[in-house]
């Protein structure tokens, strides 16, 4: 009961008293708006973390362990990411916003009707297969991007972000232990008609959302870099997000699964184990927004950062599975704060005067920055995975990861200050 009433809690809050948020706020959300797209994007993570979490272990198990393949081809997925990222950011405005962010919901059917259809031969199309993954989340996340960024300013985001991952964090709670169940008991394909169902809720949800409002300015690229030569802040966030994906949101996170499912060696393991570091992540968002309301000057993501590298060298030190559960529960609980605290900081970077009109050019560019960072993540992998043999390889890439997530961190910090200072003086 009591994990009831806190999922309600949050949900109330989520839906009805979204984060705190003033109505007074330009460019908000519609009270009905909001609700429906807090609980389409709880079901839509119930989805996103078996594509994140299991996908790779299905297909790994269809290549016989070859890393390789799936390297390549999700190294493939980030760059047709970045151009339909390029495209939707070009044309979209606010008569066609909710059609593109509704499109998401078919398309992603068609996804999982895919494996469901082909089957094991699902590798023989896994690039056309992926072309449609990738179409079908950049038309949900870039109508939702410029609507999170135009519906909160620099006091809100924080908080906002935290809230969002929260609600997120609940939905990792529950996932992965059921996925895996599923998985475990009766089948792969039986938890595809199970993300069917569940697509079809959202899309009889989706119906309910009325017009959403973004910019219907067009896209100036020139003119926004040459402005933001001079915005140390931007060029500061930009390397952090940079970095970001060489680290914590790059190769990692195809690496990471793989490596404990290894360790584990069933479905149901890895789900268990992701769903308890899930509620890490919940306690750690709590933490944070404890942190923001009380005004505590962020200084501390840079130790945050060396204390994850150094639990990622215990790997390499001792590849056993205890060293691998330590820098797993630092990664899921000082490095949920880092990612929370990045994507909140990279959205109010760009709510200055004189940047605030060009959020369409600000999501391309820092886009731009986290495509290299993640090319840069799995060319790395790729490379030391197929060209530099040792037992202890996987280990090894972790930790390298990790270094640079200190360099993002750093960043990170510079960013908060400049922000904290330039609100101080308003």
């Amino acid at each position: 009961m009591k994990k009831y009433y806190y999922f309600v809690v949050i949900y109330k809050n989520y839906c009805y008293n979204p984060f705190n948020i003033s109505n007074k706020i330009g460019g908000k959300m519609e009270q009905g708006n909001r609700r429906y797209i807090a609980i389409i994007s709880f079901f839509r993570k119930l989805i996103r973390i078996f594509f994140n979490l299991f996908f790779n272990i299905y297909i790994l198990k269809i290549v016989n362990n070859d890393l390789s393949f799936i390297i390549k081809y999700t190294l493939f997925g980030v760059i047709v990411d970045f151009i339909i990222c390029y495209v939707i950011l070009k044309f979209i405005n606010s008569r066609n916003a909710k059609t593109i962010y509704k499109a998401s919901f078919p398309l992603l059917i068609l996804n999982i009707l895919a494996l469901l259809v082909f089957k094991e031969n699902i590798v023989e199309y896994i690039y056309l297969f992926k072309i449609l993954e990738r179409l079908s989340e950049v038309c949900y996340s870039m109508p939702y991007e410029l609507i999170v960024i135009g519906s909160n300013n620099n006091d809100t985001m924080s908080s906002f972000i935290a809230n969002i991952n929260i609600l997120s964090s609940i939905a990792t709670i529950i996932t992965p232990i059921v996925s895996g169940f599923i998985i475990q008991k009766f089948s792969y394909y039986t938890l595809f008609v199970l993300l069917i169902l569940e697509t079809l809720i959202i899309i009889a949800i989706s119906f309910k959302i009325k017009d959403f409002t973004v910019s219907d300015k067009k896209l100036e690229l020139r003119k926004f870099f040459k402005i933001i030569k001079d915005k140390k802040h931007i060029q500061d966030i930009y390397k952090c997000m940079f970095y970001r994906r060489i680290s914590s949101q790059g190769a990692i996170t195809e690496l990471l699964p793989i490596i404990l499912f290894l360790r584990l060696g069933t479905e149901m393991d890895l789900g268990t184990y992701n769903s308890a570091f899930a509620i890490l992540s919940i306690i750690s968002l709590q933490i944070l927004k404890i942190i923001n309301n009380k005004k505590i000057k962020k200084d501390f993501y840079p130790y945050l950062a060396v204390i994850i590298f150094l639990s990622s060298l215990l790997v390499v030190y001792d590849s056993s599975f205890i060293t691998l559960l330590i820098y797993y529960i630092f990664m899921n609980s000082l490095g949920t704060i880092i990612e929370s605290e990045s994507c909140s900081i990279v959205y109010s970077a760009i709510k200055t005067k004189d940047l605030i009109e060009y959020k369409k050019e600000h999501i391309f560019a820092y886009n731009v920055y986290m495509t290299i960072g993640q090319i840069i993540s799995y060319s790395l992998i790729y490379i030391l995975y197929n060209y530099f043999y040792d037992v202890n390889i996987l280990a090894i890439s972790v930790s390298i990861l990790m270094f640079f997530l200190i360099i993002s961190a750093i960043y990170l910090k510079k960013t908060a200050n400049y922000l904290d200072h330039n609100e101080s003086l308003n």
